[in-house]
């Protein structure tokens, strides 16, 4: 469904897995000579314990839960498949001979999506399966639209490079990984370009735009895939690398400073730019991460352009 609209209105049921859980053959073989012709993949089990060993197998979108069987019942089959993380948001449909208020509440309680009395009629069975399969797509949409809002979120709009959040919040969930020992270090490089405004009084506002785009690309160039770029804010860019080593930092960074010198911007002009990088190590916090590189940079512009600052073993 990848780059198309989804439309509920329109189901693909090949697309769909249904477990019918049942002791008794007529209710399996009645279900599936409707819903096999209907391009659904149907498998079934003739009790809970067989049900979940199958599941856990391979996931089905939907289950249709018979609530009395042996070995396991409809009761304990569902209380298993809520408590395990992979199955919990399988929706569950029972079948129940006993529609009593009581038994009906106990069914929702456990987390059943529906239920449906025996003898079930073929029709409101169809419907009650249909209802649920339009909530999974729905589902899936919800998430492909807030997939595609927090990538927005995340990008810079002229650069299409990551932007100044969600570089801190990659700063935020590897300094949390490091707290959790799941992580070593990470290192970061800033690269601010020397005398941007007298460039751009040079060449004009309207250049601004296209050389913080060619900056970018250049970057974008000098970095491997896993590597994260952001355009941090005006002529300020910061990449995250995880856990690479200071020789592969030094040469990346002597690299980038190269290639930035030697391209041609606006009229026949050139750049350089400073850098400084920083491995982090321990657990600390994002502003004083940032405040700490802004400082070394700052001393470093100070005393020589087109400098490269090495803040190593960072510990305040």
């Amino acid at each position: 469904m990848e780059g198309q609209e989804l439309d509920i209105n329109s189901i693909d049921y090949s697309k769909y897995t249904i477990c019918i859980v049942d002791d008794s053959p007529l209710v399996i073989s009645s279900l599936s000579d409707v819903l096999v012709p209907m391009n659904y993949t149907v498998h079934s089990s003739t009790n809970g314990k067989e049900a979940l060993e199958a599941i856990h197998k391979n996931t089905p979108d939907l289950i249709i839960l018979d609530v009395e069987m042996p070995v396991m019942d409809g009761y304990e089959t569902i209380t298993q498949i809520k408590e395990n993380k992979k199955t919990k948001n399988i929706p569950v449909i029972f079948l129940t001979s006993v529609t009593k208020p009581d038994a009906i509440k106990k069914i929702f309680d456990l987390g059943a999506s529906d239920y449906i009395s025996k003898p079930f009629i073929v029709e409101e069975m169809l419907a009650r399966i249909e209802k649920e399969i339009k909530n999974i797509m729905l589902q899936t949409l919800l998430k492909e639209k807030m997939s595609k809002l927090a990538e927005l979120l995340s990008l810079d709009d002229l650069t299409k490079t990551s932007n100044k959040i969600h570089m801190t919040s990659v700063i935020k969930t590897n300094l949390q990984k490091i707290r959790d020992g799941q992580k070593k270090s990470f290192s970061l490089m800033y690269i601010d370009v020397d005398d941007f405004s007298a460039f751009i009084r040079a060449n004009g506002i309207n250049a601004t735009d296209a050389t913080i785009k060619k900056i970018s690309m250049i970057l974008k160039r000098s970095i491997r895939d896993k590597d994260i770029l952001a355009h941090w804010h005006g002529d300020k860019f910061m990449i995250y690398f995880s856990e690479t080593s200071r020789e592969e930092l030094d040469i990346t960074a002597k690299a980038i400073r190269d290639k930035i010198s030697k391209a041609p911007f606006g009229s026949n002009s050139h750049l350089t730019c400073s850098i400084c990088m920083i491995e982090i190590t321990t657990d600390e916090n994002v502003t004083t991460i940032i405040e700490k590189i802004q400082k070394s940079m700052k001393d470093s512009k100070g005393r020589d352009r087109s400098s490269i600052v090495k803040i190593m073993d960072f510990d305040i």
